[in-house]
């Protein structure tokens, strides 16, 4: 299910004497790659495939956190109780039957600013009504640690487990500082750069965060998190020693080849996926994903990493692979011609499908 934030545009309006939002064209500009990827990306007459495997090399542990077992201890999380040890936080919980799990899923929040927390509102609401236990961010959370702090403390108001992850824009050392200040007040935030998989009742949520490519990465000097192609391994050697499904979180894409594909960018409708994401999710058989960078090709489900299979709204599938979209209110146009003001989803797995 995704909640697009439809009201968020009549607050807009109401603000627009007082201030003018930048059009669209504009806001994409602050998303594009450096005018040196854009103009080797342009150079390829097919227009369509721009991508840049993960390239072989050790990534920063602050970012892509070890996996391997650790000291083991007790987190509470209001009613819950989790074991951590090394990399793994397990809920310990007795479930009868099959579990149904109810995910809240948000990425791209970028600004902290009324219209946004308006939205978050919004979603939080949406999450509660929906009997969600848990809330993944998954990505593009602010480019300063203020505002990486404010967002995700405004997340974690959700009173559930709320697993964050860092994207293309924040820094790794601002990322760290600010979910350590929100945890202060907010015990419910979980890092998944240290959390690498928490394992409910019949489903691992595993993470890699960060981002692949460098020419779509925010800060400079190596100070984003970017993952390599070893950490991908990684994560298929943690997810093939899994004895349930996987739900796997991260901000970068596997490479698609249809235009309903979750890697697919504006203007020129160019894949810009990982492929040895592909080979991960494909040797690891993993069934369900998180893939929220591009914000225009999201707002939807996919059945397979080509895009050739949409998953519609309340639909179950096997293999299910999402993209919630962006949920700052920035108008953003989507590839389906409409427009985004702020945009949510909720995934629900059950057994070995999800919806």
């Amino acid at each position: 299910m995704i909640a697009r934030s439809l009201s968020v545009f009549l607050f807009s309006v109401l603000l627009a004497a007082c201030k003018q939002s930048p059009p669209a064209t504009e806001a994409k500009k602050a998303e594009e790659p450096p005018a040196k990827a854009t103009q080797t990306a342009a150079a390829d007459p097919a227009g369509a495939d721009a991508s840049t495997a993960s390239a072989p090399g050790k990534s920063d542990p602050a970012c892509i956190g070890p996996i391997g077992p650790g000291p083991t201890e007790t987190v509470v999380v209001g009613d819950r109780t989790f074991v951590r040890s090394g990399h793994q936080l397990r809920l310990q919980a007795e479930v009868e039957g099959e579990p149904e799990h109810v995910i809240g899923v948000l990425a791209n929040l970028n600004a902290h600013n009324p219209d946004n927390l308006f939205n978050l509102r919004r979603y939080l609401a949406f999450f509660e009504k929906a009997g969600v236990e848990l809330v993944l961010v998954a990505g593009d959370i602010g480019e300063d640690p203020q505002t990486i702090e404010r967002n995700l403390a405004a997340v974690a108001e959700a009173k559930v487990p709320v697993l964050a992850i860092a994207g293309n824009r924040e820094k790794t050392a601002d990322f760290v500082a600010a979910v350590e200040k929100a945890r202060a007040k907010r015990p419910n935030l979980l890092s998944g750069h240290a959390i690498r998989q928490l394992t409910l009742p019949g489903l691992d949520v595993i993470t890699l965060p960060g981002y692949h490519d460098p020419r779509y990465m925010h800060a400079e000097d190596g100070a984003g998190c970017r993952y390599f192609k070893e950490d991908v391994e990684a994560v298929r050697q943690l997810a093939a020693a899994s004895d349930r499904p996987v739900l796997l979180v991260a901000h970068g894409q596997p490479k698609g080849t249809t235009p309903n594909a979750l890697d697919v960018i504006a203007p020129d409708k160019e894949h810009i996926g990982d492929e040895n994401l592909n080979a991960a999710i494909e040797g690891a058989k993993i069934a369900f994903g998180i893939f929220a960078n591009v914000k225009e090709a999201g707002g939807k489900a996919i059945a397979d990493l080509a895009g050739t299979r949409l998953v519609e709204p309340g639909a179950w599938s096997e293999t299910l692979f999402l993209n919630p979209g962006p949920a700052d209110a920035l108008p953003w146009t989507m590839h389906d011609g409409t427009t985004s003001y702020g945009m949510a989803a909720v995934l629900r797995v059950k057994g070995k499908q999800a919806s």
